[in-house]
């Protein structure tokens, strides 16, 4: 399968350029740098990269290297994925996550491919926002409440892709993953950043972790059971539909940090820092997952304490590699 990766240099999109290629899929990705991070350099030999900033890039221009690539599958992942990040800068998480879908969809409009490619939206799972009690766990008929940004503009993300599906018949499926993670992510991102700082205590580096709320609940996935359900909902899915995916286990995050403290090489040390707290933090969020399951046959494969083994020891290789 031809395969056209939008937002291919971030952590999701190694992830998956990876699994198209062990699937013998011919990729092709663009991203607003035009160059892999050093960690994921291994995928030019194999991966055709391009520079797109989908805030501003001319449809046209972009319909027409669609008409040039001829892709059957095209993921979508370029966004401002961080909703704190997204709380300092809402324009312009706005102008990428709606605004360049909107390029993007515009220019698979125009392309006038035929067949027309299989176009996946990745969403979020936190546009349901805080949902009351008898939406949980979440499924797809919950109602949208997002109370950020970035959740905000992926809702209406989803919105467009339903709309111009309707209006345009365009192939689009939406997919709103809830958390995951997995080697390789961002800092940003609470798992990661726990994983870092236990291998910066071990390697003598810090004295103690930081952290903020560590009892909320959260669904996590492993990345790399994540992007085997995009693949798969570009096989199978069903135009026009909006599939949740998630794990349906709630992990809290306390229990998250004492399992990277259990296998750490020395005691560690936990030190609250108010600063870490958010303004806005959801205390259960859980997916009902079940109508990809029955869509595509997708089924998570990698346990929660593999994902934090894995995470704990790419930390270390990082640390051990300055």
């Amino acid at each position: 399968m031809r395969a056209f990766v939008t937002g291919i240099t971030g952590f999701v999109g190694g992830h998956l350029a990876e699994h198209l290629l062990a699937s013998d899929d011919q990729v092709v990705g663009v991203s607003a740098s035009g160059r892999f991070p050093d960690d994921l350099a291994a995928l030019a030999r194999s991966v055709r990269l391009e520079s797109c900033d989908l805030t501003n890039v001319d449809p046209a221009d972009l319909a027409e290297s669609l008409r040039r690539k001829r892709p059957e599958a095209i993921y979508h992942l370029a966004a401002q994925s961080n909703p704190r990040a997204s709380v300092d800068d809402p324009r312009g998480t706005w102008a990428l996550n709606l605004g360049g879908t909107l390029n993007l969809l515009s220019a698979v409009k125009a392309s006038g491919l035929d067949p027309t490619p299989r176009v996946v939206l990745v969403g979020s799972g936190v546009c349901y926002g805080d949902p009351a009690p008898e939406f949980i766990p979440v499924s797809e008929s919950c109602p949208l409440r997002p109370n950020n940004p970035y959740s905000a503009s992926k809702a209406a993300a989803d919105l467009l892709g339903v709309q111009m599906h309707l209006a345009d018949r365009l192939d689009v499926v939406m997919v709103r993953p809830f958390n995951h993670a997995g080697p390789r992510q961002s800092p940003r991102y609470v798992l990661a950043t726990l994983a870092q700082q236990v291998a910066e205590v071990e390697a003598g580096l810090k004295d103690a972790v930081e952290v903020g709320n560590l009892d909320v609940v959260r669904d996590y996935t492993d990345v790399r059971d994540v992007v085997r359900a995009y693949r798969l909902l570009a096989l199978r899915g069903e135009p026009g539909e909006i599939y949740n995916l998630g794990s349906g286990r709630g992990l809290k995050l306390t229990d998250a940090l004492e399992c990277f403290r259990s296998r750490a090489s020395r005691p560690i040390e936990v030190r609250v820092d108010p600063s870490r707290f958010r303004a806005v933090d959801l205390p259960y969020l859980v997916a009902d997952a079940s109508k990809l399951r029955a869509a595509v046959g997708w089924e998570p494969t990698l346990a929660i304490e593999r994902t934090l083994a894995d995470m704990l020891d790419d930390a270390r290789r990082r640390i051990a590699a300055v």
